[in-house]
């Protein structure tokens, strides 16, 4: 099957969103020994140490959104705004042109409208620019697995939740703005 959109492999970790500012501040596996462990405080360890769909951890003066919980490729499906949009993780698809049509789903509203969504507020940095990467990678030396967001800059919650139809197994993750910076009008 023949893929549209830029789809984002791990080589079995987390996903990481990181903003621009941060990004040679991570340091992936460097110092890694076993994700475990609670002492190994590498990038990478406490990413593992993340479970669920949607997590922060520090990095340098931020944080970083960890995507974890399941295992498989994420690509960004951006909404027709400019200022959000989901992050679709590929657990099982039949045909990749069925997920643009479920995300504007009344099931999949109220799944990420539901009490059970997972949410997590996070902020972009000056630039707005957010990379998704592959957590055991480090920023200052990226492969061609890598993809940059670009949103305006300011608050965002995401919210994630699981869905199914015929065909269709995704975790996906919404990304919507809440807040400009204070000094940007609105």
């Amino acid at each position: 099957m023949i893929r549209t959109h830029n789809w984002i492999a791990t080589t079995g970790g987390p996903h990481l969103l990181i903003a621009d500012e941060q990004l040679s501040h991570w340091q992936g596996i460097e110092r890694w020994r076993d994700h475990s462990d609670p002492a190994d405080q590498s990038d990478y360890a406490r990413a593992c140490r993340v479970t669920t769909w949607l997590g922060s951890i520090a990095c340098h003066q931020a944080s970083a959104v960890v995507l974890s919980g399941d295992v498989g490729d994420i690509a960004w499906y951006c909404n027709s705004q400019g200022d959000g949009g989901y992050l679709v993780q590929w657990l099982g698809v039949d045909d990749e042109r069925l997920i643009e049509p479920a995300l504007r789903t009344p099931q999949m509203r109220d799944l990420l409208e539901s009490s059970d969504a997972e949410r997590l507020e996070f902020e972009t940095g000056a630039s707005g620019a957010m990379w998704l990467i592959d957590a055991s990678e480090r920023g200052c030396d990226l492969h061609d697995n890598h993809q940059c967001l670009v949103l305006p800059p300011g608050s965002y919650l995401a919210k994630a939740a699981y869905y199914s139809s015929a065909g269709l197994s995704i975790v996906v993750r919404e990304i919507c703005r809440i807040s400009s910076p204070p000094n940007e009008a609105s």
